[in-house]
Parts: C-alpha cells; structure tokens; sequence
C-alpha cells in the first residue's frame, strides 16, 4: 500500500493523479446537478464535443486538432478523463517497474518527462477508439425553429392570401406544412402562387410572405 502512495504522489503518475482527482470532483458535482457535462465551452458556434460533425480536414486550431485525433463527438470532459486514466496507468506500471529503482532524482525527472509524453501520445488513439461508440449517445436532435422556414418557397393553399388572411404550404422535407401568411398591405396573390417567406411574426403567429424578385431584392 505504502508503494502504491508513493507512486501516485510522485512524478510523474502524479501529474495525472492530479487530473484525474480534478475530472473525479467534476463528475461528483456533475451528477449531483451542480456543473454542466458540457462545461467547457468550444471555439466558433458549433459544438463539436456534442455531436460528430462535418468539419473541414484543414480546421485551423484546437477544435481541428481534436478532429483529427477522433477526439470529437462526445463531451470533452469525458475525453479528457480517459486520456487522463489511461495515461495513469501506464505511467503507474512503468514507474512501479522502471523508475523506482533509480535513485538519481534528475534522471528520474528526464525519464518521468518522457513518460508523460509517452502515455499522453499512447491514451489518445486508444481514448479515440474507446469514445466511438459512445457517440450516437451524445447526439442531439433539436426540432426545427419557425423561424428557420424564412426563406423557404411557400405555396399558397387558400383562394387567396394578402393582409388578413392567408394558408400557405411549405416543403418540410416530409408531409408538407400549412402555416398562416400574410402579404405586405395592398398586396393580393391567388392560390397556387409561390411566394417566399420573409419573415415570421411570434405574436401573431404568422409569416409575411413576398415575391421572388422581391425577397432577392432584400437579401442581395
């Protein structure tokens, strides 16, 4: 037991044990409802520790970095507690077996350097392929916004559509969906025109929907 403290408490297996008390008191709280699995954020808007997405093989900086090692598509934190496990026990077993009997402290630092490095290069392919699994667990599907129908063609379903009433149907990518639109005032289409969406007003629950030449005009 007195062996096992000292190996845990010296360099260099204590340089994960350190991490990995830290990742230990994070999934304590974390269960307890008190952190967020997700609490470290990620570069840009998309979050690439959720969810294994499509990036560009040449993404500059750390969240390309990730990608590339297959370090991408769970939570980081549960990234960072594998690498830190793993890369315990091979520092543990080459320090029980290697680094114990020497008894110069400045060659037991140089060796433990090496073996930091060594374990850490070592735990992230395995790390890699112990998370692969584990991915479909941590993605999230979110129900689309009404207001990501802005832009979309809509088709008018009623007799006709302008400032007070309007039904228009728009292409889901499934059963197509009937939504209430309304044209700029003084404006009157016919049903079965094809209109762009322009915009989506929450209060009224409604969409105000323009030409073609119109909407192209507004976003060029």
């Amino acid at each position: 037991m007195a062996d096992f403290t000292d190996i845990i408490s010296s360099y260099p297996t204590s340089v994960f044990t350190v991490v990995l008390g830290i990742m230990l008191v994070f999934w304590i709280f974390a269960i307890l409802g008190m952190f967020d699995i997700d609490i470290f954020p990620t570069d840009g808007g998309e979050d690439l520790f959720e969810a294994d997405v499509e990036v560009d093989a040449e993404m500059p900086g750390f969240i390309g970095l990730l990608h590339t090692l297959g370090l991408t598509g769970v939570p980081f934190t549960l990234v960072i507690s594998i690498i830190a496990l793993i890369g315990f026990t091979i520092s543990y077993l080459i320090s029980a077996w290697i680094l114990m009997p020497v008894g110069s402290s400045i060659l037991r630092y140089l060796i433990g350097s090496g073996v930091i490095l060594g374990s850490i290069a070592i735990s992230i392919p395995i790390t890699a392929q112990l998370i692969k699994p584990m991915k479909p667990l941590f993605v999230k599907h979110y129900a689309p916004s009404k207001r990501d129908y802005v832009g979309h063609v809509c088709v008018v379903t009623s007799a006709s559509v302008n400032n007070d009433f309007g039904i228009g149907s728009v292409e889901t990518g499934g059963s197509p969906l009937q939504i209430d639109i309304r044209t700029p005032e003084g404006e009157t289409y016919q049903k079965g025109t094809a209109l762009r969406i322009a915009s989506y007003d929450p209060q009224q629950d409604t969409f105000e929907v323009i030409t073609e030449e119109k909407f192209q005009q507004l976003v060029s």
